[in-house]
């Protein structure tokens, strides 16, 4: 059954792109996702190499590596890009995972509502009190573009999240 979530990634990647395009709110920057995983293969003089390749089928337990790719198409600069990624069902947020240069990052656990940085953020427990988020209570991760986008310039965030 978890490999049906690999499976879907084409599908999934369809759906995040429209929305992170949706939440940039500008048509100017078009926002291209991938998503990947590391394997290690040898290279022509037997040495061993992590390289990434598209994600297929994806076992249990194995991470994916999302990256967005924000570009702007326009002969103008773009301030103000937001790209907005849900987590997808049945993974997890590897905590830490997350790059974002030159951009603020949040997280959301209300399925995108609302976003607040990750030691901010709070999920009522089993027993209804709060507690303090963790990873797996996570389900979107949202980059704040701190600098304008020069015209024809490309920036990439990525995370990971791992197969349940």
């Amino acid at each position: 059954m978890k490999y049906a979530v690999a499976v879907s990634l084409t599908v999934l990647i369809g759906v995040t792109s429209a929305q992170a395009v949706e939440s940039a709110g500008n048509t100017a920057v078009e926002i291209k996702i991938t998503a990947e995983v590391e394997v290690t293969v040898k290279n022509a003089d037997g040495i061993e190499e992590v390289k990434r390749v598209p994600a297929a089928k994806v076992p249990p337990g194995t991470a994916v590596i999302y990256t967005l790719n924000a570009k702007n198409t326009s002969a103008q600069p773009v301030a103000d890009v937001v790209m907005t990624d849900p987590i997808p069902a049945a993974m997890e947020y590897v905590d830490g995972s997350v790059s974002a240069q030159d951009a603020r990052v949040t997280f959301s656990v209300d399925g995108g509502k609302s976003f607040a940085a990750k030691e901010a953020l709070k999920v009522r427990g089993e027993d209804g009190a709060l507690r303090a988020a963790v990873p797996a209570d996570y389900t979107h991760i949202r980059w704040q573009l701190e600098k304008p986008l020069a015209p024809g310039e490309a920036r990439a965030v990525s995370f990971r999240a791992r197969v349940e």
